[in-house]
């Protein structure tokens, strides 16, 4: 796009390449009694899966075992192995909610989206240890298509664990900085050391300018800053100068964070990238939370856009349209 007016640019500290190798030391703690958690059903499925997210899940992700497979932690103690602890979560789950399973499959199929988006937020970063947690997820994602009840009591607390897992492991071992997009849910959060400190809905951009999916990073910062339309009147993209009062730039093309004062607070969320306030590229952001993230985004702040639709990490990858470095595959200019 052609932008013109710049005022002030911000230049912080690259952390874009934050180590992959602090792995996971927050789960050295003892594994808990997990049959004593699945109480409760559906809230104790979660409980449990926080239970079991620890020594054997340091030792994945150092790559020192496989998952679902017993090994040794680092201290020289034994790992206790998830598929052990899985089984008996199952058995257990079977015998106090058998006539409910089904409506808890439901439950299951939704951790299972969650993880298969947040897997493919640690393909785009590139973080190791996903090629090996993925696999493990979807073996337990098939199982609840099961029309067996043990088969399926497993597949609901396999996937609650894994999707736990991702979770917590791409918040510690990613990018102390992070802001993540979803385009499915029209939804960016913000994670500073793992701690959230913007969810929102946004606005990204329409059918035909859509907001490039992948790994990029904040690149430049301008407030205020005034848009100018690179269409000549008379495009269906043509827009007025516009300005907007905080911009951080994560592509050389033209896609930016910036507030937009002209869109209806109501109007931001799903299915806004396909309303009349859709954007030609950009993230549209709320002016409270753009007032925040603004500030916090120093330059080379991972910016991960992903399509977010529940689909194998295999199909959302395919959707990716940056490079390894963050830039955009196909040419070609985008703005407000």
């Amino acid at each position: 796009m052609i932008l013109v007016a710049a005022a002030a640019r911000y230049n912080d500290d690259d952390i874009m390449h934050a180590s992959g190798n602090v792995i996971l030391q927050w789960l050295a703690a003892a594994e808990t009694d997990l049959r004593a958690r699945w109480r409760g059903l559906l809230a104790v499925i979660v409980a449990a899966t926080v239970a079991i997210t620890t020594q054997t899940a340091s030792a994945v992700a150092r790559g020192s075992i496989q998952p679902a497979a017993p090994g040794m932690t680092a201290a020289g103690t034994p790992a206790i192995a998830p598929e052990a602890a899985l089984n008996d979560a199952a058995r257990s789950l079977l015998t106090q909610s058998s006539g409910r399973l089904q409506a808890l499959a439901g439950a299951g199929r939704s951790a299972l989206a969650r993880g298969r988006d947040e897997a493919t937020v640690a393909d785009f970063l590139r973080l190791r240890w996903i090629g090996r947690l993925d696999p493990t997820l979807e073996r337990y994602g098939r199982l609840l298509a099961s029309p067996d009840p043990k088969a399926l009591a497993l597949g609901i607390v396999g996937v609650q664990h894994y999707s736990e897992l991702i979770h917590k492991a791409l918040l510690q071992d990613g990018p102390d900085r992070i802001i993540l997009v979803s385009l499915q849910a029209q939804r960016l959060v913000a994670y500073d050391h793992g701690r959230v400190i913007v969810d929102t809905a946004v606005t990204t951009g329409r059918s035909a300018l859509p907001t490039d999916v992948g790994a990029m990073h904040v690149v430049k910062k301008d407030s205020p800053w005034t848009m100018q339309s690179p269409w000549p009147k008379g495009s269906p993209y043509w827009y007025p100068d516009t300005q907007v009062q905080m911009v951080a730039w994560f592509t050389g093309t033209g896609e930016g964070l910036h507030d937009a004062a002209w869109e209806p607070l109501s109007a931001y969320g799903p299915g806004s990238q396909d309303g009349p306030f859709a954007s030609h590229g950009c993230i549209h952001v709320p002016p409270a939370s753009e007032a925040i993230l603004f500030p916090w985004a120093t330059i080379g702040t991972p910016v991960v856009i992903y399509p977010g639709d529940g689909t194998p990490v295999a199909e959302q990858a395919a959707q990716r349209s940056v490079d390894a470095s963050g830039n955009p595959i196909v040419s070609g200019v985008r703005g407000d």
